[in-house]
């Protein structure tokens, strides 16, 4: 594996447990984030979506190629699931910085995983 190609690997996965942490402890910023409201259940959805991350973050990190191999693949699966899913959520409530600033993230993490896991 190139250095560059490691630092990219550390690179998304520590951030997507990054971003899976702060969801977990604070998940009202997930919807601040999308401009939505969060309904009843807002923050259980929310945390549904910080585990999903920190969990493709472990795969992604360990130290077994294969298993990395598919921490990657699965990073790239969810984030391209994201997009789509901003992408219909913009047509019934999700603001145009959210659709921005989470599916624009999602799209460039898919793209980045993806080169990862072909470089």
């Amino acid at each position: 594996m190139t250095a560059n190609r490691a630092r990219l690997i550390r690179f998304l996965g520590a951030t997507r447990a990054a971003v899976g942490v702060v969801a977990l402890v604070r998940p009202q910023l997930v919807y601040r984030c999308l401009g939505v409201s969060a309904g009843a259940d807002g923050d259980t959805v929310a945390r549904l979506f910080a585990i999903r991350e920190v969990a493709v973050a472990a795969a992604a990190l360990q130290p077994d190629p294969t298993g990395r191999r598919l921490g990657l693949a699965a990073g790239v699966l969810v984030d391209s699931v994201d997009v789509v899913s901003v992408a219909m959520g913009s047509r019934h409530g999700v603001s145009a910085t959210g659709a921005v600033l989470i599916g624009g993230a999602a799209a460039l993490y898919a793209v980045a995983g993806t080169y990862a896991l072909i470089s």
